[in-house]
C-alpha cells in the first residue's frame, strides 16, 4: 500500500506534468498558433530508400513533451515502405487519423509531415543494415498495418513508433540496442525508447528540414 509520503509525491509529479503540458501548449500556440501553419520540406522521393526511417517534431503538446523528457528534437518515426509511385510511411501512432486511432498506420509522406503534424523532419538511413536487410525491415513494418500501439513500460509489452522498428530490425538478427530512458513522470514510470534513442545509432543522415521560429 502507497503510503503518504509517496502519494504526496505522485500528487506533485502529477501537478508538474500539467504544468509542463500546459507550457508546451502555450509555446505551441505563440509559435504556431494565431497563424496558418507553415509547411516544412518534404525531402525528393529520389533521396529516400524502402527502410529509411524518417523522423519528425510535432508542434501539439505531447509532442512537445516527448522532446523535453527525452531531451530531442524529434518526438516521433516512422519507416519509409514505399517509394513508388508515391512515398509512403508506415508509423504506429495515436491520434494522426481520428478515424483510426492508436494503430499502425500507413500515410503518405505529404500526411506524414503536414502542417498540423510536423515542423521539422529528418530521414535516416540505418548503416548496420545492408539494402536487401532494409527492405525486408520495411516490409514487416508494413504487415503491422492495423496494430495496436500501446503506450507502457519496457517489460510491460509496449509497442509505439520506435517498436515498430526495433521489432523489424530484430528480425534481421543484426546486433542493435538502442538507448531507452528511465521515465518518472506522472503516470509513466519505467524505461522508454523515444526517437532519441534511435537518433543515437549507426546511422547516415540524408535528409534534414525545419521551420524557422517567426
Amino acid at each position: 500500500m502507497a503510503t503518504g509520503k509517496s502519494i504526496y509525491k505522485r500528487l506533485i509529479q502529477a501537478a508538474c506534468i500539467i504544468i509542463l503540458i500546459a507550457g508546451c501548449f502555450c509555446y505551441g500556440y505563440v509559435r504556431f498558433g494565431h497563424n496558418t501553419l507553415p509547411q516544412v520540406a518534404l525531402p525528393n522521393p529520389h533521396q529516400l530508400q524502402v527502410g529509411d526511417w524518417i523522423f519528425r517534431s510535432g508542434h501539439h503538446a505531447d509532442s512537445l513533451l516527448i522532446k523535453r523528457l527525452s531531451h530531442s528534437d524529434f518526438s516521433h518515426v516512422g519507416i519509409v515502405v514505399q517509394t513508388q509511385p508515391t512515398v509512403q510511411i508506415a508509423h504506429a501512432t495515436t491520434d494522426d487519423n481520428a478515424d483510426l486511432p492508436d494503430q499502425v498506420l500507413l500515410t503518405p509522406l505529404h500526411e506524414f509531415l503536414s502542417p498540423k503534424m510536423a515542423d521539422a523532419v529528418a530521414v535516416a538511413r540505418p548503416r548496420f543494415l545492408s539494402p536487401a536487410q532494409r527492405a525486408q525491415t520495411a516490409q514487416y513494418a508494413r504487415q503491422q498495418i492495423g496494430k495496436k500501439f500501446v503506450l507502457t513500460a519496457r517489460g510491460e509489452q509496449p509497442f509505439y513508433c520506435t517498436l515498430l522498428i526495433t521489432e523489424a530490425v530484430a528480425r534481421q538478427n543484426v546486433r542493435f540496442e538502442p538507448r531507452w530512458q528511465y521515465v518518472d513522470v506522472a503516470v509513466f514510470r519505467g524505461d522508454y525508447l523515444f526517437p532519441q534513442g534511435l537518433i543515437e545509432s549507426d546511422v547516415d543522415w540524408v535528409f534534414r528540414a525545419t521551420i524557422q521560429s517567426q
